[in-house]
């Protein structure tokens, strides 16, 4: 009879729990959209797509992408600019910028005015002087231009580390804390100014690592759902001035 009475209070607190997780949920959007009508004088999150406009004009908005010379990174990049985007792909250095040259120089021919513009910028998301130098360089090359605002910053450098969290160096962990939770937000701070004044969006890219928990991958479960915390909180501070998530 106690174990029975045990295994039914188990499953009881595994029903709360999930209802708990959804109330959560629930608050945390409400008091969002709460947050935004008590703003009400500030413009909503708009969306802004590539377009041609009514005088013959093509609207093609910028997208910053990190990471982007290799995998998941340059996928987006390269996307992006076949919808129509203007992409500024950046990598950390030198090695990384070649290949993204080379991803878009073996482009197959597409159409003129099709595909956005795709251009490579150096971009050590570890380094406050090179986010701040990659911020002017992208202002310079937009130069106000309204047909090409900066709508949108895809958080995406990172790396993943599997690994037994006993036999991992402290150092490892905060190496891969620094690269994929810090800089995610010296990112956003650096590039919010121009973002706010598009009512544009950030993209933190995150993984079922934050939600799922397997063995071995301690320290990336753990910076992910920091990482999932960090951005949905601070989408509620960004709601009022029309900035939030793709």
């Amino acid at each position: 009879m106690p174990a029975q009475l045990l295994e039914a209070f188990s499953y009881f607190t595994v029903i709360l729990n999930r209802l708990l997780a959804y109330l959560d949920r629930g608050v945390h959007y409400a008091s969002g959209y709460l947050l935004y009508y008590c703003f009400h004088g500030l413009k909503p999150q708009t969306h802004t797509r590539p377009c041609r406009t009514q005088d013959g004009r093509v609207y093609s908005p910028s997208v910053v992408v990190t990471g982007a010379s290799e995998g998941i990174g340059l996928a987006i990049a390269l996307h992006l600019s076949s919808k129509g985007y203007t992409v500024f792909a950046t990598a950390k250095d030198d090695a990384g910028l070649a290949e993204i040259k080379t991803a878009i120089a073996n482009l197959p021919p597409s159409p003129p005015s099709t595909d956005g513009a795709i251009h490579p910028a150096i971009m050590d998301v570890l380094s406050a002087d090179s986010i701040s130098h990659c911020v002017s360089h992208i202002e310079s090359v937009l130069g106000g231009d309204p047909d090409r605002p900066l709508v949108g910053v895809v958080n995406n450098a990172g790396y993943c580390m599997i690994s037994p969290m006993e036999l991992t160096p402290d150092s490892e962990v905060r190496r891969i804390f620094e690269l994929d939770f810090w800089a995610y937000i010296s990112v956003v701070r650096a590039f919010l100014p121009l973002v706010k004044r598009s009512h544009g969006r950030f993209l933190n890219v995150g993984s079922y690592g934050g939600f799922v928990n397997p063995p071995m991958w301690v320290p990336y479960c753990a910076l992910k759902a920091a990482v999932e915390g960090m951005t949905r909180s601070w989408r509620l501070e960004m709601m009022p001035f029309g900035v939030g998530r793709l």
